[in-house]
């Protein structure tokens, strides 16, 4: 199995096929290979489209559900690294809110979404991401990191007067999240 294995990341990490990289995945899947590294791995191939790694997305999110969130992350993250691209920007929003609807308690995709906000033009995306993350904030366990991410962000935009709010909100949860650990 190992070298299996192996193979699979060397076709994943090198290919620059489509069809050998969809016949490897194919027969991971065939396989049960749950190894979500190594998925990692196809996600990130450079040669794949962006029509086939939402492909790849959708179909591990299928196989691996108890996967979905991390698969949606990285994808996320793959398409964030090439956000200049406006088209793989809104993809890497839509796939950080695919991930935070997988668990909704979970801050770590609406601080992601933050960390896409474009401080140099002002943008549809900026209203869709600040939108989506104070609308969807309340339902986070601890709130404090994504209340600290929205101070920091409308601080760097000028607007300290939402920038204190913000700031106020996340010391009151950080002080909450720091007794309720009692």
């Amino acid at each position: 199995m190992n070298s299996f294995l192996h193979r699979l990341e060397n076709i994943f990490r090198n290919s620059t096929s489509s069809d050998e990289l969809f016949d490897a995945f194919r027969e991971a899947i065939n396989l049960n290979v749950n190894d979500l590294e190594l998925y990692k791995i196809l996600l990130g191939n450079p040669a794949l489209s962006s029509d086939e790694i939402k492909m790849f997305s959708e179909k591990l999110a299928k196989e691996i559900p108890e996967q979905c969130i991390n698969t949606f992350m990285w994808t996320a993250n793959v398409f964030e690294y090439q956000k200049e691209d406006y088209n793989k920007l809104e993809d890497a929003i839509s796939y950080y809110q695919r991930a935070f609807e997988q668990e909704p308690a979970n801050a770590l995709p609406l601080i992601k979404l933050l960390n896409l906000y474009n401080y140099d033009l002002e943008t549809q995306s900026n209203k869709t991401i600040i939108d989506f993350v104070e609308q969807k904030v309340k339902t986070v366990n601890k709130k404090s990191g994504t209340f600290f991410s929205l101070a920091d962000l409308y601080k760097r935009k000028g607007d300290y007067l939402l920038a204190s709010k913000y700031l106020a909100l996340g010391e009151k949860e950080a002080e909450r999240e720091a007794n309720s650990k009692h």
